[in-house]
């Protein structure tokens, strides 16, 4: 941020696409053709910060209440793991104040912070600062960190303090909005928790990419996909063939698969071992619908990170796991 001669904030109007003029900067920028997602409230708020995935974009707004526009990069219906911005379009980010990202999630998203990073009038978020992955079952250097309720509370103080440097005169507001935000993910934490202490089984098969490793190092559920974890792997014949064994001897009865893709994997196994699909989300994608494979699931583009494993990841969990209510 600049300053008038009295010593006022300015905003002022940025170029986004003179940056650099490369293809990334250019793509990041028209990525708004598509169908951006934002706060739907705070349009006139002076502050607009960009979130490069649904998840952060959630906590973006939920921390920054009613101070400024949180606007999600990822277009209503894509997937946050593959999806890149096109090049050319609209210069969207021309007024961006911040910009918060996810480090090793999307090669896009380092190379426009590492851009970002050189200029005095964008502040760069890495909501992951201070989050050490881990190798999971599933990939080297896990990222998916935001999968545990509790590690998300140190992103949600992440951005805390990026808001407060954007907008210092608030960051009351930003301090109390996070603390607030925090204490629902500790609540949803202590009800995933309870779901677990009830459950007869500690595996789940989850028959597209695997974003849920964390819920293993967190809440020990052992979680088999003969996916990886990108939603552009393929399950090869032997990793179905193990999936499916596993299956019939642990007295799996419901193969999970992931909102945000096409799920014929899903169906395919759940028939194979007279299974029942269900639900689950990564908090990767918004839905203005419902998925294709699951006709009886619906979202709202609206939801947030509570949202989604409120209104599908603990339901689907607490049945796959065959939790029965006290």
């Amino acid at each position: 941020m600049r300053s008038d001669e009295n010593g006022s904030r300015v905003v002022s109007r940025r170029n986004f696409t003179a940056l650099t003029g490369s293809v990334l900067t250019a793509g990041l920028a028209g990525c708004f053709g598509d169908d951006p997602q934002n706060d739907g409230d705070n349009g006139d708020a002076e502050f607009t910060v960009f979130a490069s995935m649904p998840a952060v974009w959630d906590f973006v707004r939920q921390v920054a209440g009613d101070h400024m526009e949180a606007i999600d990069l990822v277009p209503i219906g894509e997937h946050g793991h593959d999806w890149t911005p096109e090049p050319g379009m609209v210069e969207e980010l021309d007024e961006a104040d911040g910009f918060v990202y996810l480090r090793d999630f999307a090669s896009w998203q380092d190379d426009a912070a590492d851009q970002l990073e050189e200029r005095d009038d964008v502040v760069v978020i890495e909501a992951s600062e201070g989050i050490e992955f881990f190798d999971s079952p599933a990939e080297d250097n896990d990222e998916h960190w935001w999968m545990d309720p509790v590690e998300c509370q140190e992103g949600v103080l992440n951005i805390a303090d990026g808001l407060v440097e954007i907008d210092p005169d608030n960051a009351d507001d930003y301090e109390a909005n996070a603390a607030a935000f925090n204490d629902e993910l500790e609540a949803l934490n202590d009800d995933i928790h309870d779901v677990v202490d009830r459950a007869e089984l500690e595996d789940i098969v989850v028959a597209t990419h695997d974003s849920f490793q964390w819920w293993n190092r967190r809440y020990d559920i052992n979680v088999h996909s003969p996916v990886g974890t990108s939603p552009d792997d393929a399950a090869s014949a032997a990793d179905v063939e193990e999936i499916e064994t596993l299956i019939e001897d642990s007295g799996i009865e419901h193969v999970l698969y992931d909102v945000g893709e096409p799920a014929p994997l899903a169906e395919s196994l759940a028939d194979e071992v007279d299974a029942e699909i269900l639900p689950l989300s990564p908090v990767e994608t918004q839905i203005d619908g419902s998925p294709e494979v699951d006709p009886t699931v619906e979202m709202d583009p609206e939801w947030g990170y509570i949202d989604h494993f409120r209104e599908l990841n603990l339901p689907s969990l607490e049945t796959a796991l065959r939790a029965e209510q006290d």
